[in-house]
């Protein structure tokens, strides 16, 4: 109250008691520091601010108080024409706000982010950190073409910068130039050979970049990820199988980097929810990413009442040596080649029986994994089955139960009532976007006269990808006047109120995606692929009772839209009894399908 009175000198009294009491308080040296700098002690203010930067290199309001100091003697040393002290503390604004941008980003304020980082390459135009950080931000902001752009003048600058090539091959997945992206991330593998994020994108990066690939069939794909996991060989297997104490519950860990928002938590939190405490005991090791380690949701999930480990500042070593040590029974890895992989550490089988599920649909090629957790639809038996080295493990009835969203919209009448015409949609991640997709997409939209295309995703506020997607239309014949391309928004389940019938990707399709859409009283038609991945949704229209949008060929793919197209009175009757039918169903059955989870996983474990 003294600072906020004018009283400056008093303010910087009390604060400077309470930091000594408490001297890991930023908050509190930061408010010493800004009581300093409001009585003209610059100096003194910036060494408080420097040493609570370097206590929380996450915490803003110094990094804003700092910068506008420095900013304000920067304008003075200009005005003075004294260019050795502008110069110097030009370098000095350049580093901090390049900070700031690192710790906007880490808090999800990418536009912020954009800011600091433009902000810090005006002070230092040559800034390849700063450039390839932008770089990265806009990426993750779906400015996907400047983004490619800015790291490629990272490069230039420094052709010696491994992280601007990791971010220029990042940059590049995003447009599906994976061959191109992978040279990139090679190259920053060569320059630094320890980078854990390098090594990861050229190689469990690569990997699930193959499943996007319509240019890859299954056997090759598989092929590469066997390969994969030749550097494991059955030697590594140091931990001996352990058999399990009858006078306790199996053990059943999940280790995951979803336990927050995302769209795994549809899926995780019906298990966590509902899991047998009589019956098992489990354990979520949680691996952080992007210094984001949880969020409400995870506070959420946590109050469920199960062993929680953090897991992501542990090396793969100690990982698997914790993963042994809690005596986990059976773990289900829920990462695969996913971004956060821990692949390495289950290596050396921490765990007798080791399971994958959900979260990275193909196997993971790794020789200690045991099995994969899928269902007759995603693997129908027989399908690639003697070729893999996890063997398909179905689970009766669907191999996951999806929990709605918290909040969403009421069901809306069809937009063909007021529209006059047919608006098919996609919110799939435009990722999952190709010449494929495109041309079967627009066999549906050839079989519907005056059909329209709405399409929404996080990259279609770019104008590369706007380009992209329209020109691969207009060679198909359709033209822009039936495309809507919408960048992703905030509430993007109101966007089902503008769409008659959802189109599933190929080959790699959806998951959450679809059963969102069938939620909000959509019809999803699909094309299986040769991949799991590319089967996800066909096993949910059998879960919900609706097999029949689900196409055997391209043909077969437009005839469905035709069909479901030309008669809007069943249209309307569906959206309206889709949800209450799809809540009756064995898809959001959450108790029924946890019983059959554990059964299947626990049967596996007693028949080893």
């Amino acid at each position: 109250m003294a600072g906020a009175s004018g009283r400056h000198d008093v303010a910087a009294q009390h604060f400077e008691r309470a930091s000594a009491l408490d001297t890991g308080n930023v908050t509190y040296l930061h408010n010493h520091g800004e009581a300093l700098r409001q009585m003209g002690r610059a100096l003194d203010a910036s060494v408080l601010f420097r040493k609570a930067i370097n206590l929380e290199p996450r915490f803003l309001a110094a990094y804003h108080s700092l910068i506008t100091m420095l900013r304000e003697a920067h304008t003075g040393a200009c005005a003075r024409a004294d260019h050795p002290a502008a110069q110097q503390l030009a370098g000095e604004l350049a580093v901090l706000l390049g900070n700031q941008g690192n710790a906007l980003g880490d808090a999800g304020r990418l536009d912020e982010a954009c800011s600091s980082y433009r902000e810090a390459i005006r002070f230092a135009p040559d800034y390849a950190l700063a450039m390839s950080n932008l770089g990265n931000a806009l990426r993750m902001n779906g400015c996907i073409t400047e983004a490619e752009l800015i790291c490629r003048r990272a490069t230039q600058i420094d052709a010696r910068f491994a992280g601007a090539w990791n971010n220029l091959g990042n940059a590049l997945v995003e447009q599906a130039r994976f061959d191109e992206a992978g040279a990139c991330f090679d190259q920053a593998l060569r320059l630094e050979p320890g980078s854990i994020i390098a090594a990861h994108n050229q190689g469990s990066g690569r990997l699930f970049n193959l499943l996007f690939s319509a240019d890859h069939g299954h056997d090759e794909i598989l092929q590469r990820h066997l390969d994969w996991g030749k550097a494991f060989p059955l030697p590594m297997l140091t931990n001996a199988p352990r058999v399990r104490r009858r006078n306790r519950r199996p053990r059943i860990a999940y280790l995951s980097a979803d336990f927050r928002r995302h769209a795994m938590l549809h899926f995780l939190e019906p298990l966590l929810e509902h899991h047998d405490r009589n019956r098992v005991e489990i354990t979520c090791y949680a691996q952080g990413l992007h210094g984001s380690i949880r969020d409400e949701h995870t506070e959420r999930l946590m109050r469920y009442g199960h062993n929680w480990v953090w897991v992501h500042e542990l090396d793969d070593d100690a990982l698997a040596q914790r993963i042994a040590s809690d005596g986990v029974d059976i773990l289900i890895d829920c990462l695969g080649h996913t971004n956060g992989t821990r692949l390495g550490a289950l290596a050396s089988k921490p765990a007798p029986l080791m399971m994958s599920w959900l979260g990275y649909l193909f196997t993971t090629g790794l020789p200690a994994m045991d099995y994969r957790l899928t269902d007759e639809w995603v693997d129908p038996p027989g399908s690639h089955d003697v070729h893999e080295h996890e063997n398909p493990l179905r689970i009766p009835g669907g191999m996951m139960a999806y929990r709605p969203h918290a909040r969403y919209p009421d069901v809306s009448p069809p937009r063909c009532e007021r529209a006059g015409h047919i608006t098919f949609g996609s919110l799939n991640n435009i990722q999952k976007f190709n010449i494929t997709t495109a041309r079967l997409w627009a066999q549906a939209l050839n079989a519907v006269p005056d059909s329209r295309l709405l399409l929404q995703s996080k990259a279609l506020v770019d104008l590369g990808t706007l380009g992209r997607v329209r020109g691969l239309f207009e060679a198909l014949g359709i033209t822009a006047r039936r495309l809507d391309l919408r960048p992703a928004g905030a509430d993007f389940l109101a966007t089902y109120a503008e769409i008659d019938i959802a189109l599933d990707t190929f080959p790699y399709g959806g998951g959450a995606t679809t059963c969102d859409a069938l939620w909000m009283g959509v019809p999803v038609i699909t094309l299986p692929s040769d991949r799991p991945c590319g089967r996800l949704t066909s096993s949910i229209l059998h879960q919900i009772g609706h097999p029949e949008w689900i196409a055997h060929n391209v043909a077969s793919y437009a005839r469905i839209a035709e069909e479901l197209a030309n008669n809007v009175a069943r249209l309307k009757s569906t959206r309206v009894a889709l949800r209450p039918s799809m809540a009756r169903s064995a898809l959001c059955d959450e108790a029924g399908f946890v019983r059959r989870f554990e059964t299947t996983c626990l049967s596996a474990f007693e028949g080893r």
